[in-house]
Formats: C-alpha cells, structure tokens, sequence
C-alpha cells in the first residue's frame, strides 16, 4: 500500500482532485489495510453514486473507490468535446490511479465504464491486478458501421441540448433498461446531469468514436471478469468475443437481467465481484 497517499493522516472519504486541468470528484468508501482497493467506474449519465446500494456489501471484502467520470456527477465537464475522448479520459484516470490511488488494484467498469476500463488495463496493465468489465464493447469494427454510430450519437446529443426531459424519456424507455427503469436514485442522477457535458459526452466518447481494440484483447494477461445480463442479446454475444480473445477470462451471465447488472441484481453481482477478487488477490 503507498502509505502516502493511503495513510490515516491523509485519508479523506470524499476528495476532489484537479487532473490535466478538469477538477474530479472520487470517493474513497473505506480504507481497510488488509483489504484490496477497487475502482469502479459507471456508465453514460451515471455517477459514483450509482453504486451506493452496493457500497456496504463491497466494503466486506474490498476499498471501494467510486469516480464521477468528466462531466458527471460532481466531476467538471467542458465546453469542448474533444475533452471527453478516449485519450483524454484515458489520461485523466491513469494519472488518478498512479498517482493518488494504491496500486496495482482492481477496476471495474460498466458500460461506458467498461471501455474506459479495458482501454486503461492495455495501456497500464502494472497499474491492474485484475480487470471486471460489465455490459461493455470492444468498439466498432468497419468504419461504415463507426459512421453510423457516430450519427446516432450526434443525432442524441442534439437531442439532449434541445429538450434534455424528453431524451430521458425516450432513453429510458430503451430495451437495453427495460428491468431497471423505476430505479429512482438512477433516475435522479440522470436528472441532475448537465445537457451541455452529456451531449459533449456522446460527441467526444460515444461508442463510435472509440478505438475497434478486439485484435488487441489477447494482450491482457491479468485475470479477466466478464458480465453481462442474459436478456441483453447483444452485450452477451460481445461478452462471449471478449471471453475468446482473453486467455485469463471468465464470463458469468445472469439470468432475468438485462444491462445493468450492478443495478438490477446487487447481491448477486457483489458475490460476483468478491470471488474474483478473493481468489485473484495477490498477497
């Protein structure tokens, strides 16, 4: 442990910190010498809190560390969408982690998390001792389909600008959340966002604009979880490519579930997560 960064006299639970010029917003749950740090990263209009139904069971068996990513939650955003690119973000959470956080430790990201994640654990594989991706993507392969994405994502993020109440309705309303949808703390989290950082969010790091890392996937040599709910067709058959390329993977999927696994089945997800760690812990 860098006792440092870690130690009693420098602990705070809930800490901002300026990283490349974009002040963030993490928050160290419990600090437990004995105990593995884990860093969880949320999804597209998430935040840090997205994860506090689950804080009490992680905190039996790790440190949680939740980050509102650029431009989420408490976390700044910018006028500029390039910010919000993969190499920016990419950047930022590597110089969090190396810097500020004991390291090597586990990382979990969901969804637009997950991407963020799995780009940090090629880049940086000392800084991770074991990789939890949830409901992620490897991105696009051909650029026709890249394109297409890409207006789609700039389709939604004007969307947001002109009436950001109703492209929450229409994006709840996807099948993707059809088993999560009444979460109100979710719920209100996306309602607190700010339209300008989420559209910039979708224009600098929409799934479109992420690097195709499929033929890159072998490299991780780290012990690898994957997730995904078994209603959700599509991040199933993404999960099980992700599980073909990665030697040191497993892939556990959930029945009833649909994309957000964390959300829509806790304790189940929580068991999940400390198997892996507890077994993948190194002393």
């Amino acid at each position: 442990m860098n006792a440092t960064n870690f130690g009693i006299s420098h602990y705070l639970p809930k800490m901002k910190i300026k990283l490349r010029g974009i002040e963030y917003h993490y928050k160290c749950h419990q600090k437990t010498p004995d105990l593995p740090y884990l860093v969880l990263l949320h999804g597209f209009m998430g935040s840090g809190s997205s994860f506090d139904e689950l804080i009490p069971q992680l905190c039996e068996f790790c440190n949680p560390i939740t980050v509102d990513l650029i431009g989420h939650g408490e976390s700044e955003g910018s006028e500029m969408h390039y910010r919000f690119a993969a190499k920016e973000q990419v950047a930022d959470l590597i110089k969090l982690i190396s810097e500020q956080l004991s390291s090597p430790l586990f990382l979990h990201g969901y969804s637009m998390g997950g991407r963020l994640a799995l780009i940090i654990a090629l880049q940086r594989p000392d800084l991770i001792q074991g990789l939890i991706l949830e409901s992620t993507t490897f991105g696009i392969k051909t650029e026709q389909e890249r394109q297409a994405r890409q207006a789609l994502d700039a389709q939604r993020a004007d969307s947001i600008l002109g009436n950001y109440a109703q492209f929450l309705k229409e994006w709840r309303a996807l099948p993707l959340f059809k088993n999560s949808e009444s979460n109100s703390s979710m719920l209100n989290i996306q309602e607190e966002q700010n339209p300008l950082w989420m559209s910039n969010s979708l224009l600098g790091f929409g799934t479109g604009n992420m690097p195709y890392l499929r033929t890159h996937l072998s490299k991780l040599t780290m012990p690898v979880l994957l997730l995904a709910g078994k209603s959700d067709r599509k991040f199933v058959n993404i999960m099980n490519a992700m599980q073909h390329q990665i030697s040191n993977s497993m892939l556990t999927l959930f029945e009833h579930t649909n994309h957000r696994v964390h959300s829509e089945r806790p304790t189940q997800f929580a068991q999940s997560l400390q198997s892996f760690i507890t077994h993948n812990n190194l002393p």
